[in-house]
């Protein structure tokens, strides 16, 4: 394992460390799919959170303000199970972290299907890097959407890219073995309920959503 992390039993240091990034991650993310952040800091420290990495923070306040307690470092960065920090986006958390214009960023989260980007989900991106010092941990009473940051909050231009099937067969492969079964017409009502969500003729996506409905097995 790179020198350069620490796991949760040792961040306990009091302190914040200059050139040091605490990254909290959801599920099992590989020390891989974060090394392109090395370079930008001196210290990386992983804090594992035991939780789906789909739910949303809301739902696991308590964990979070835990991991962000043990943290040793100023900024926190939020990762998520099969998502991929990539050079542009380590260059840009470490320029974002070391200007300090805002004290909060969004980050967008991109699923690639078959090599290419899906057109779901929000445009606009969760918070995901924060200086903790202007973490709201009791912001609205406990009841809160996302992670709540005092001050300016801006969107990063880069990217996290979110790992889904690499092939259609693995896709079909899965959903054969986990898939509830349903009648041709429930399958067909879900697909158009996915892409009227969507919002979009991406031939990829809608491609997707297709097999994700469940309606094609062969």
């Amino acid at each position: 394992m790179n020198s350069k992390w620490d796991r949760l039993a040792d961040a306990t240091q009091p302190q914040s460390v200059a050139g040091s990034l605490s990254i909290v991650t959801l599920g099992h993310v590989h020390a891989d799919d974060l090394t392109a952040l090395s370079p930008h800091f001196r210290k990386l420290e992983q804090l594992v959170l035991d939780i789906s990495p789909l739910d949303p923070l809301a739902k696991h306040r308590a964990e979070l303000n835990r991991a962000i307690d043990a943290a040793s470092s100023d900024w926190v960065l939020v990762v998520r199970e099969r998502e991929i920090v990539d050079d542009a986006l380590a260059a840009e958390i470490a320029e974002a972290a070391d200007a300090a214009r805002a004290r909060g960023f969004r980050i967008r989260s991109v699923p690639y299907y078959c090599g290419k980007p899906l057109r779901i989900g929000s445009e606009e991106g969760e918070v995901r890097l924060f200086h903790r010092r202007y973490y709201m941990r009791y912001a609205n009473k406990g009841a809160w959407q996302q992670l709540t940051i005092q001050g300016t909050v801006v969107r990063l231009t880069n990217i996290l890219r979110s790992m889904s099937f690499d092939r259609v067969e693995s896709h079909r492969e899965q959903l054969a073995r986990t898939a509830v079964p349903h009648s041709n017409l429930r399958h067909v009502l879900l697909f158009l309920r996915y892409a009227a969500g969507a919002g979009t003729l991406d031939r990829n996506t809608l491609r997707y959503l297709w097999i994700e409905s469940g309606f094609d097995q062969g």
